[in-house]
């Protein structure tokens, strides 16, 4: 070997030494065999994409590759000229086939002679997939963009229902009847408002809100499912601080639609805590927060219920999502999507029959 060679291999490793860390953390797959044939690179995504491990791979000839990535780094070599956009598929003999999109690109020294080739393979499955699920996400605006359409139409409709079914209760006339069709008319009226609300929330008018004040506005409004069930109520509102900047109304939806899921997965006697407390956050939540403060306020509704099984709440907030029998599986999706508009976060703890709690974080209002 000349000594030219010898320069250029030793610089060449040392290049590769110093990208090691791009070459581990590019989204392609990315190999590297040198004309001894054996494998100087081989980065995470080729350890993805092909199911083999670096540690089994790096240092050893190239024969423990996939045949037909072998087949297009040879064909490099031989040819002297890289192989562009050739599609094959990994393994044809496996279950799992995995489709690749490659290309090679060859080093040569001075006088031409090959010295490494480098292959550079996509994924083709991660890539469907992916087209797939954008198709979907389409199908989805579309259908959204649909139902909220419809839902006008029933809402138009339901006026006329129940504008006649008030005239016969004027009218003394069928009273069982008419009262059955104004409560159904009531509870599609609900279930089409809530679909509206879903398909296009009214954006947020942000102003400084006290979050005690949400809280005791919305405990108010449900105090009457409260006392009927006798369930014990424990406020423990200890945030020194409370001010965050939101939508007092949507925040305070947002807090009816956790009150009331907790009151309702209770029986009698139960017990609903209501608390507050400022907690360090893990990461920097909001453009809202001052630069550097790690500071925000966190509500936490803790009921003693009958808890959400494991398989649903890993989609709780997942529209249409429900473990109550006429649920609509509407309530937590709408209150994930404001706490989301206040750049917050809401998170669940729940056990089977001991209880659930639900955690919303908000970032703090700017002090002046």
């Amino acid at each position: 070997m000349s000594i030219q060679e010898t320069v250029f291999i030793k610089r060449r490793n040392e290049g590769l030494n110093l990208s090691g860390l791009l070459f581990r953390s590019m989204e392609p797959g990315v190999v590297s065999v040198d004309a001894q044939r054996t494998v100087t690179a081989f980065n995470r995504a080729a350890e993805r994409i092909t199911g083999l491990m670096a540690q089994a791979i790096l240092g050893r000839r190239m024969t423990g590759l996939p045949a037909s990535l072998q087949k297009v780094i040879e064909e490099t070599f031989a040819s002297g000229k890289p192989v562009t956009d050739r599609t094959f598929v990994l393994f044809p003999d496996a279950e799992e086939k995995a489709p690749v999109h490659a290309s090679t690109s060859l080093c040569a020294d001075g006088s031409g002679q090959p010295l490494v080739v480098v292959a550079v393979f996509h994924d083709l499955n991660s890539a469907r997939k992916l087209e797939r699920r954008i198709r979907r996400l389409e199908r989805l605006a579309s259908i959204g963009t649909l139902s909220a359409g419809v839902a006008h139409e029933i809402k138009n409709a339901l006026v006329a229902i129940k504008s006649f079914s008030d005239l016969l209760a004027e009218r003394n006339e069928d009273v069982e009847m008419t009262s059955l069709i104004s409560r159904e008319t009531k509870r599609i009226d609900s279930l089409v408002t809530q679909l509206l609300k879903f398909a296009g929330p009214a954006k947020p008018t942000f102003s400084s809100v006290s979050i005690h004040e949400v809280i005791e506005n919305s405990l108010r409004l449900v105090q009457h499912h409260i006392t009927t069930r006798k369930i014990q109520l424990v406020r423990a509102l200890d945030a020194g601080i409370d001010l965050v900047q939101g939508d007092a109304k949507q925040l305070e939806q947002a807090l009816i639609n956790l009150l009331l899921n907790a009151i309702e997965a209770m029986e009698e006697m139960g017990s609903l805590t209501v608390a507050t407390e400022i907690v360090v956050a893990t990461a920097h939540l909001s453009p809202l927060e001052p630069k550097g403060k790690a500071e925000q306020i966190q509500v936490s509704i803790k009921d003693t219920g009958s808890g959400i099984p494991p398989e649903v709440n890993k989609r709780l907030f997942v529209p249409f999502v429900t473990t109550k029998p006429e649920g609509t599986g509407l309530g937590l999706a709408i209150t994930s999507r404001i706490i989301q508009e206040h750049h917050g976060r809401i998170s669940v703890e729940s056990e089977v029959n001991k209880g659930t709690t639900f955690k919303i974080t908000l970032p703090l209002s700017r002090m002046p």
